[in-house]
């Protein structure tokens, strides 16, 4: 066994706050205070785990013999615990200068959804095998103050130093959902639209940004689109006003791979059945893919945040199939495709570089030309939270640093953090944070083992940000 299981009373949601403490080290007194107040507010149960960092070269460096500020006493663990179906595993001593803190732990807790103590924040997708669910791994935090040698190691570990833990929900099936609650120099902390300040707990706060999994119109999931932003995309409107959109009410929405173009996909190229399959299933006209773009815009529209169409590989992909088709073998996309370039060609005759041809073809089903949508182009930037440092929207995260490909840890090289998308894997490593899907988890051209999940990005005023992970199209317990 990994760890012991701990009795409750089983009410319909049992809760867990996660988080970590370093030996011979203060507490954050107003972090712990704002933790036992959520605790308290949410019937939750703190737990703590314990690291070492300080011990001689000699001395045994077990957590169970280290010295703890007293703050911790009542909730400190040193044997892995089952939170459910969850792994605490609360024995594990991490280096607090360890730059990947898990590294070689993706296994450890046999395919379940596990929490490791540390201090600097890290999640990683497990993949599962098909028709399995990948479980996430992630770390805690720390509820103690940096406390570092000023050394290479101890300097960069002080910068990445999280007062913060992680928020575990089981609901009655079984079901996790983890949260990262990151804290600001006060102490205070925002989870979804709770407000923790000051011994307080308030509600109906709302979130700064919402970036959403790749949405991937043509593709949709139904129930995750329905829990997320309340659209039915079989009658193409808004009915379910209890979703995450609705209730967290994000100032911002940034939308990657808002477009599939799934009709003609250059990686299907020359491909009968597939083109035999998207004709047997009505999914062989690409306009169909923008216009359903277009609806699920102006279907979700609100005053009270923006739309942000970040630029990505999948709208691009418009692009590539206008310079790279033959109309002439294609009857059923024939007219729009010329449609589109001779467009594309009178932009280029009046000098207009930076004609964007995806966002006029979803513009051109709006009689107004989707006005309050931004549509940001390749290589420009959204930056938000800026008196905070600044969290940028508008990298999708298939492009890397001087013409690499794209992936997360190739932007961590980026002095910005970052949202992105692309990689359908959730993750957080360093500054960027990525996102899943929101759209089917079986794209067609996917097999094996997959780390893909329905996750979205929340980013709140203070900067501070976590990832949401629906199941079942619940986004909460």
């Amino acid at each position: 066994m990994l760890g012991r299981s701990i009795s409750e009373a089983a009410p319909q949601v049992r809760r867990w706050l996660l988080t970590s403490a370093q030996d011979d080290t203060p507490v954050h007194v107003g972090f712990m205070e704002n933790l036992r107040a959520y605790a308290d507010a949410v019937g939750a149960t703190i737990m703590v785990g314990g690291f070492t960092y300080q011990k001689g070269l000699f001395e045994d460096h077990a957590s169970r013999t280290a010295v703890f500020s007293q703050a911790v006493h009542p909730y400190i663990q040193h044997d892995n615990v089952m939170c459910g179906p969850l792994l605490f595993a609360a024995k594990m001593n991490i280096l607090p200068t360890a730059v990947r803190p898990l590294s070689g732990l993706e296994t450890y807790s046999r395919g379940a959804w596990a929490v490791f103590p540390h201090a600097k924040t890290q999640m990683v997708s497990v993949p599962a095998l098909p028709g399995g669910r990948p479980a996430q791994v992630m770390t805690t935090g720390a509820c103690t103050l940096p406390n570092y040698i000023e050394k290479k190691a101890g300097l960069k570990a002080d910068f990445h130093h999280t007062i913060g833990a992680v928020i575990v929900e089981v609901d009655e099936c079984d079901r996790i959902f983890c949260r990262q609650l990151h804290a600001t120099a006060d102490g205070s902390f925002q989870d979804l639209d709770t407000m923790v300040r000051g011994g307080e707990v308030t509600h109906g706060h709302r979130i700064e940004a919402l970036t959403p999994g790749d949405i991937h119109i043509e593709k949709a999931d139904h129930e995750v689109f329905l829990a997320s932003f309340g659209y039915d995309i079989v009658e193409q409107k808004v009915t379910n006003r209890s979703s995450l959109l609705h209730i967290l009410r994000p100032r911002h929405v940034a939308w990657h791979d808002l477009f599939d173009h799934m009709a003609r996909n250059h990686h299907r190229r020359g491909d009968p059945h597939f083109g035999a399959a998207m004709i047997a299933g009505g999914c062989d006209r690409v306009e169909d893919g923008t216009r359903a773009a277009a609806k699920f815009l102006l279907g979700v529209a609100d005053d009270s945040f923006k739309s942000v169409i970040v630029a990505s590989n999948h709208n691009d992909a418009l692009r590539r199939w206008l310079r790279e088709a033959d109309p002439r073998m294609d009857p059923a996309n024939a007219r729009y495709w010329c449609e589109l370039n001779a467009e594309l060609y009178r932009q280029i005759e009046a000098g207009n570089n930076d004609f964007d041809i995806f966002q006029y073809a979803i513009c051109r089903h709006d009689p107004n030309g989707l006005v309050d949508v931004e549509f940001v182009p390749r290589n420009s930037s959204y930056l938000i939270c800026q008196s905070h440092g600044g969290i940028e929207l508008a990298a999708h995260g298939d492009e890397g640093p001087n013409g690499a490909r794209g992936s997360a840890l190739a932007l961590t090289r980026v002095a910005v953090r970052m949202n992105i998308g692309h990689a359908h894997t959730p993750g957080w490593l360093d500054g960027v944070c990525t996102a899943g899907l929101s759209a089917l988890l079986d794209q067609g051209y996917n097999s094996g083992p997959s780390g893909w999940s329905h996750t979205h990005i929340i980013t709140y005023p203070s900067s501070k940000r976590t990832l949401v992970t629906l199941w079942d199209g619940k986004w909460r317990a």
